[in-house]
């Protein structure tokens, strides 16, 4: 007993002892408790090196395409969401009443445009001061690159924030935990800030010639700087901002035919599958980026099929805006049927959906005003009314649908035919394993799964066209309707169209025009909510809906508004919570 007690009390001595050694040559105050992840990505140690914000930014572009263009899991999603609900779109397969879906507690208003632009500034904001922090290896001139992309990314989504929903909470840092009391700012001081962010990135990124399509250039940053502007009010900013893109020597409108489709022999079975003017070229797969030499894009979203990170190839542009030709029949003269093609056919939009029915305005009346047989843009290739029966099984084989008046049977008037808009069709560009091996009726593909409905080219999100229409809009708000005149004249003469008149220059042609040019491109939502005029156009070209007063600006969400239990998130006028 006596043994164990010295033995206990001598080792109990020396534990002591080792103890106060650690404590004082092994350790300070501040560090000792402090921890270090060695196989755990943090931020501390995953944004060090050149490689890890390149990492980071790539992040930035793919969250943005995810979130803007490849998320369709539920029918408000996009693409779509871009031009359904406006006077673009009239018939929507799901949207029954679509001013109702403008509510608070509404998917659409989360999940469409505050959840992932709110995403992407929270990684940007991560990516800033990561960039400045100490333990950063980056060159100072790496820094100054990697915030310009990083702070055009911020700035371009507090624009789009003001543009749907008016003033939003403005956060610049990172938020490292629980934050319940967001206030908001105004819309003009959400502009301010895409302002700030936007200028930083045009003067600090590079030229358009030293990136790839689908990074941000300078050019690309000052496009979007003339449009926050414009949000503003501030006519000379937004004009200067606009000519520097437009003036660019690496810049200008393509205005003749280019790219991979060049050499298609001409089918009479199907004439409007090799095109013929520039406007057509400018959608074909491949032709988007400048490396096949095109010079008005700006900023393209690019898509690559079988490619891992491909996004699929493409978007889904031709489930929602082709119809199902595939399902429409003919009837022979002893009164069977037979279908308009015997399988889902590349040159005939692919496997279409059609979800969303082109509206009158924009089949019709802006044509009506441009020169309905001189515009390109309404040319037979590009808008698509008439269609031939190419099915050597019917009696009607080679014979146009309208212009011989055949006999139709159609299951659902609003899905299975309407004009068909080549630009946002794969028009002989789906990927040759979807291609069926006979190949009697040309084009023939697979008939289901997800690949035969998608769009397979590259998305322009910044296109030099979009520029002169900026420029012109700045112009006709300042009252300059000659220089606004030139402006739009210039996308005119490329697509063959008449002059407009200076007289006829108002925002109102504007917005026909952009209509015209950037149908499928534009965010037609976005643009009509920016200007206010969302009720006022839906109402008098979209027949399906009468959206209330109050929608000129979305909801915010009810989500944000309930968590926020630290402060008062106003909600926008007219929404009940």
């Amino acid at each position: 007993m006596k043994n164990l007690k010295y033995l206990f009390q001598k080792h109990l001595k020396e534990c002591v002892f080792t103890i106060c050694l650690i404590f004082l040559f092994s350790c300070d105050d501040d560090g000792f408790l402090e921890e270090e992840p060695l196989s755990l990505y943090t931020p501390d140690n995953s944004f060090i090196t050149s490689s890890d914000f390149e990492a980071a930014i790539n992040n930035l572009y793919s969250g943005f395409r995810g979130g803007f263009y490849t998320d369709t899991n539920d029918w408000e999603l996009s693409p779509r969401n871009k031009v359904e609900g406006t006077d673009l779109t009239t018939w929507s397969q799901n949207a029954n009443n679509y001013p109702n879906e403008l509510i608070p507690t509404s998917g659409l208003v989360y999940s469409a445009y505050w959840r992932p632009a709110y995403n992407i500034i929270y990684d940007a904001n991560v990516i800033i001061a990561y960039a400045q922090a100490e333990s950063s290896e980056l060159s100072e001139e790496e820094k100054l690159r990697v915030e310009a992309e990083a702070r055009f990314f911020r700035g371009y989504m507090y624009k789009l924030l003001a543009n749907f929903y008016g003033g939003v909470p403005i956060v610049l840092e990172e938020v490292t935990e629980p934050k319940r009391d967001y206030v908001r700012a105004t819309r003009n001081e959400t502009y301010e800030q895409s302002v700030i962010d936007l200028n930083f990135a045009a003067e600090n990124l590079p030229g358009i010639a030293e990136v790839a399509s689908y990074r941000i250039s300078a050019l690309a940053a000052y496009h979007a700087l003339a449009e926050a502007y414009i949000s503003l009010g501030e006519w000379d900013n937004a004009i200067a901002a606009a000519s520097v893109t437009i003036d660019d020597p690496n810049t200008a409108l393509m205005t003749e035919r280019f790219g991979e489709r060049l050499d298609d022999e001409f089918n009479p079975a199907i004439p409007w599958a090799n095109g013929g003017d520039v406007y057509w070229d400018l959608f074909r797969n491949g032709n988007q980026n400048r490396s096949a030499g095109n010079t008005e894009a700006l900023w393209v979203i690019e898509f690559e099929f079988g490619t891992p990170g491909g996004m699929g190839g493409g978007t889904r542009w031709e489930t929602f805006a082709v119809p199902q030709l595939y399902n429409l029949q003919v009837i022979n003269s002893d009164g069977s049927r037979s279908d308009l093609i015997p399988e889902v056919n590349t040159y005939y939009g692919g496997r279409g959906n059609g979800h969303l029915n082109p509206s009158d305005y924009f089949l019709t009346q802006i044509w009506d005003e441009s020169g309905f047989e001189e515009d390109i843009r309404n040319a037979d290739h590009n808008i698509i009314r008439d269609f031939k029966v190419n099915n050597p099984a019917s009696e009607h084989d080679g014979k146009w649908i309208y212009e011989d008046n055949l006999e139709l049977r159609i299951s659902n008037p609003n899905r299975v035919v309407f004009p068909l808009i080549a630009k946002v069709t794969s028009m002989g560009d789906h990927p040759i394993e979807l291609w069926l091996e006979d190949q009697t009726v040309q084009g023939s593909m697979v008939s289901r799964g997800p690949d035969a409905n998608t769009t397979y080219h590259d998305d322009y999100e910044m296109r030099l066209a979009e520029t002169y229409l900026v420029r012109a809009e700045a112009y006709v708000g300042k009252g300059d309707f000659e220089s606004a005149s030139q402006d739009i004249n210039v996308v005119r003469a490329r697509a063959q169209a008449p002059e407009v008149l200076v007289s006829d220059v108002d925002l109102e042609y504007i917005l026909n025009e952009r209509a015209r040019e950037l149908y499928g491109e534009e965010n037609r939502m976005e643009t009509l909510l920016r200007l206010g005029l969302l009720v006022e156009r839906n109402n008098r070209y979209n027949d399906q809906f009468d959206f209330y007063p109050h929608q000129n600006l979305w909801p915010i969400p009810f989500s944000e508004i309930e968590k926020n239990t630290g402060a008062v998130l106003e909600q926008n006028p007219g929404y009940n919570q």
